[in-house]
């Protein structure tokens, strides 16, 4: 399984040492003794795994697709009995038809999405009907932690001998780093207050909205205890007019002071920012952000998860100018942002903990 389904992973692995699954990993390669073609194992994926539920009546073949957009929809739809998609449109996959964006995108940043979206739906919609929704973009449960020679050689050993007596991979250690990067993660919920607004960010998609956010931190910094940088990236060609004139000399864009620990600081900010994805897609470190529980602003998710996103204590980029980021950091006192962490670290835990995402998927299928 890929990195943007760990979440998913380490949820299943979780069940199988509750016993209430038995969950098991294979390379690719062995797609096809699920009911996937053979082709599957040849191809690149960005984003997707492969999965195949078994049961005493049935084996039913499941793809995870957690690409930024409806427009990377897989061909590989056609053989899944269910595609669970982090960018699901009721618009898009129920209705057939394009979704309704950000007011502050032209016709030209959106025209190439248009033509692309028609084309999936003339091929795919037939399909439509296995698409179902997931969950935004998990945080990172990728472990920055390298292991010594010698354990990483046990692994390894492990993994090759698991491979050859059984024809699956060995994860138990996959699961050890999964927990330690999730307990991680969650202990950041303990941290006090001590910033507005750190933000570290990168020049990708739609840029010039993303410079206006930078741009909108940089005036409040003189006021406010605000931490930010942008670093350039070179525009994506089909974000039409949000590439005009912008030139990367005037990169990185700063605001404050250095960023030292981003994960960190942002615990401790009273306000998360984020423009939107990469072709409107889901941002991690929001997911990151809502795990914590801090209070974030964002552009309006044009994607629908699961449950209701609004479950959650967020606040929305409504004019398209961030203007509500000034009030905003005046309303959130101490205490509101205490209050607003602990709804929204219930939230997560109920609709985005492993086992939560894990047991959604089987329910839906079951």
């Amino acid at each position: 399984m890929e990195n943007r389904n760990d979440l998913l992973r380490f949820g299943l692995m979780r069940l199988h040492l509750a016993k209430e699954i038995i969950y098991i990993e294979q390379d690719i390669s062995q797609a096809f003794l699920a009911g996937f073609s053979k082709k599957i194992s040849s191809d690149k994926h960005n984003h997707l795994s492969f999965l195949s539920l078994e049961n005493k009546s049935r084996s039913t073949k499941i793809i995870v697709d957690n690409e930024d957009s409806f427009i990377h929809c897989s061909p590989y739809l056609k053989e899944a009995d269910y595609y669970f998609t982090a960018a699901y449109s009721s618009d898009f996959y129920k209705n057939k038809t394009f979704p309704k964006v950000y007011n502050w995108q032209k016709e030209d940043d959106i025209n190439w999405y248009q033509s692309e979206s028609s084309s999936i739906i003339k091929r795919l919609s037939e399909h439509f009907y296995k698409v179902k929704p997931f969950i935004p973009i998990a945080p990172n449960l990728t472990s920055s932690e390298k292991k010594n020679r010698f354990n990483q050689g046990m692994i390894n050993a492990a993994n090759k001998m698991t491979k050859f007596f059984k024809n699956r991979n060995y994860w138990r250690p996959a699961l050890n780093d999964f927990e330690k990067r999730y307990n991680t993660i969650r202990s950041l919920r303990n941290n006090g207050l001590k910033y507005d607004v750190i933000l570290s960010d990168t020049l990708w998609g739609w840029p010039k909205h993303r410079i206006k956010l930078h741009r909108k931190l940089a005036k409040l910094s003189v006021t406010y205890s605000i931490n930010a940088i942008l670093n350039w990236h070179p525009p994506y060609i089909h974000d039409g007019s949000m590439n005009a004139k912008i030139d990367n000399r005037d990169f990185p864009m700063h605001s404050g002071e250095v960023i030292t620990n981003y994960e960190k600081m942002l615990s401790e900010s009273k306000l998360g920012t984020f423009a939107t994805g990469f072709h409107w897609g889901w941002r991690n470190i929001m997911t990151f952000s809502l795990c914590i529980g801090i209070p974030v602003v964002m552009d309006k998710p044009i994607f629908e998860p699961y449950f209701d996103f609004n479950k959650f204590k967020v606040f929305y980029n409504e004019d398209g100018e961030w203007n509500d980021i000034r009030p905003l950091l005046d309303k959130i006192t101490p205490e509101y942002w205490e209050q607003i962490k602990t709804h929204n670290q219930l939230i997560y835990d109920q609709y985005l903990a492993p086992e939560a995402v894990a047991r959604y998927l089987i329910k839906t299928i079951t």
